[in-house]
């Protein structure tokens, strides 16, 4: 008796420091979540819950509302829940043990231990999600982003940044005459040039090869060039030295098959005149046989020969098909690299254009600190909440973020 009540009252402690538990469970949540997040607070994808049922000596569970807003619960499985508040989806789970008839009246524990993650974007050091927070403020968002993007930089930092976006623009610049200088070179394979005609380099890119020397950047495209017409000249030569024979093959083909003609036009006389004789007597069979077997071997050489000819005219088609597809296909690979040319030159210019553009901004920003002014920035929260429309809403570094709010940082002045 005394081993049946000490297990009662073990598990009767157990029962009350769950029952406990849950209430500083939930006491810590609504310390936790701040004045911002109200027992109205709806659940959404990426909340991670703790389940427990205060009536038995299990640990809480975990569960993690998915993407289409269910959650997996111990004995009934999958229960939407996005959307609701915590107090209402407690209520829901009670009326799904009850309904199922696992549980009669169920005394169940729900909290959440994780919201979902805030996401802060624009002008950061370290843009990306990150956890959310009871009371969590725009600008200590911003802060676990790293700070602002100019603001962070320190003195030492600009020097450094402002040196490799310097190499950036001299790289780009390096890369565009490069890159006009090749075009130049694919117009003047076009042409069948041996010479690259600088009037030839891309419109958009003529201005950065102003006043520069590119003697040494020619003499290598034009070795380049060089071996390419002598590559396509041979090939050309070689297909049309195959044509030439392949044509001179068929002449003498047909040659062959006009005295064939004639050789078989013989036979079948005399195979006639044999066979009019051996009617009389004249011969004997043997003649006649000789006659035909000489007769039918000279047609099938005939035939052999049309066999050969039709190959021939075959071959002959199948060079010149070649023969064209080759020039077709080398000015189709030009002009696909010609137009790759150009794109790659639009990308490095802008490429270049946004480096320039970074050195002035990091310029204004230095000249604007030396002044003690401060960097304006704009904050601007887009709320998607569950169930209603998306919001964007103008906030100030101390408006209180929600769970799942996306924050964008931009500049407006200097």
């Amino acid at each position: 008796m005394t081993g049946i009540t000490s297990s009662f009252d073990r598990s009767l402690a157990r029962r009350i420091s769950k029952y406990l538990l849950a209430a500083i469970l939930c006491f810590l949540l609504s310390v936790t979540t701040g004045g911002g997040l109200s027992a109205d607070y709806r659940l959404s994808t990426g909340d991670i819950l703790t389940f427990d049922f205060l009536d038995d000596a299990e640990i809480p569970v975990t569960v993690t509302i998915s993407s289409d807003g269910d959650a997996q619960f111990p004995l009934i499985g999958s229960v939407k829940i996005a959307g609701l508040t915590v107090t209402a989806a407690l209520e829901k789970l009670r009326s799904e043990y009850r309904s199922r008839e696992i549980l009669i009246d169920p005394k169940l524990s729900l909290n959440i231990s994780t919201f979902r993650p805030i996401f802060v974007l624009g002008e950061v050091r370290s843009p990306g999600s990150f956890p959310f927070y009871g009371g969590l403020t725009v600008e200590q968002a911003v802060g676990l982003a790293g700070g602002t993007q100019i603001a962070s930089v320190n003195p030492s930092d600009r020097i450094v940044a402002r040196a490799r976006l310097r190499g950036e623009i001299e790289g780009a610049d390096a890369q565009i005459v490069y890159e006009a200088i090749y075009a130049a070179r694919l117009v003047a394979q076009l042409k069948n040039s041996a010479k690259i005609d600088l009037k030839d380099v891309p419109e958009v890119a003529s201005g950065y090869l102003a006043d520069l020397p590119l003697k040494g950047v020619i003499e290598v495209e034009e070795k380049i060039l060089s071996a390419d017409l002598a590559a396509n000249k041979s090939q050309s030569a070689i297909l049309s030295e195959g044509i030439v024979q392949g044509q001179g093959a068929i002449d003498i083909l047909d040659q062959l098959v006009a005295q064939q003609k004639e050789v078989v036009d013989i036979n079948e006389k005399d195979l006639a005149r044999v066979s009019s004789l051996r009617k009389r007597e004249l011969n004997t069979e043997s003649d006649l046989s000789r006659a035909r077997s000489n007769a039918s071997n000279e047609k099938s050489q005939l035939l052999e020969t049309f066999a050969t000819l039709a190959r021939s005219r075959r071959e002959l088609s199948e060079m010149k098909l070649e023969f064209a597809k080759l020039g077709a296909d080398r000015e189709k690979e030009i002009l696909m690299q010609l137009q790759e040319r150009d794109v790659e030159i639009k990308k490095l210019i802008a490429s270049r254009q946004a480096a320039q553009e970074q050195i002035l901004l990091m310029a204004a920003a230095s000249a604007d600190e030396a002044n003690k002014s401060k960097i304006s920035y704009t904050y601007e929260i887009r709320r998607n909440p569950v169930g209603g429309k998306p919001a964007s809403i103008e906030a100030s570094p101390l408006t209180e973020m929600l769970p799942g709010d996306v924050l964008v940082v931009a500049i407006t002045g200097m």
